[in-house]
């Protein structure tokens, strides 16, 4: 009834992380009509031209956050940066968004309580929910625990609790889970 299970999903591995094809090949599982883009297909402009139509996206990539200026914040795609800047300008932003990369929930706030970073550019862009890391991740450990939150997500658990469930069993995995809806 949220939405989190259904439409287009969209799932990209990025490069030199390597339990990321794992991550991307177990998500695309849960998800057999999505679209799965690894290796040299994680391009920026694929990922961006499918990002506009899809519903749910997962990234299992190298993260970097920017704290002089969080726009600049990004992950590493096969052929360079998805710039937060990049997401901040589509028109119609994923409902639901999984950032399985270090540091991409991190954020900065600037004067006037402004909350600034990757996460934020998505949510700010329309996204209702993003579930992202506030510190380095274990990518073998984010294999079992991203699986789980997505077989969680297609049986109707609601975002945070399928993210608590599923990290139960590493309870050092830094994710977050930003909105809910």
């Amino acid at each position: 009834a949220d939405g989190t299970a259904a439409g287009r999903v969209l799932v990209v591995a990025g490069p030199a992380l390597d339990h990321a094809p794992a991550e991307a090949s177990r998500i695309s599982a849960v998800y057999p009509e999505g679209t799965l883009l690894t290796g040299s297909r994680a391009t920026v402009a694929a990922t961006l031209g499918a990002l506009g139509t899809a519903t749910i996206v997962h990234f299992a990539a190298h993260g970097h956050h920017e704290p002089e200026n969080v726009l600049f914040s990004r992950l590493d795609l096969a052929d360079g940066p998805l710039m937060a800047y990049d997401v901040h300008q589509l028109e119609t932003a994923p409902r639901h968004v999984v950032l399985s990369a270090c540091d991409v929930g991190r954020s900065v706030v600037r004067p006037g309580d402004e909350f600034l970073g990757f996460t934020a550019a998505l949510l700010y862009s329309g996204s209702h929910t993003v579930v992202s890391s506030v510190a380095r991740v274990d990518d073998q450990a984010a294999v079992e625990v991203m699986a789980a939150y997505h077989r969680a997500l297609v049986r109707g658990v609601r975002p945070p609790r399928a993210l608590a469930d599923a990290t139960r069993g590493e309870p050092l995995t830094p994710f977050v889970c930003f909105g809910g809806a």
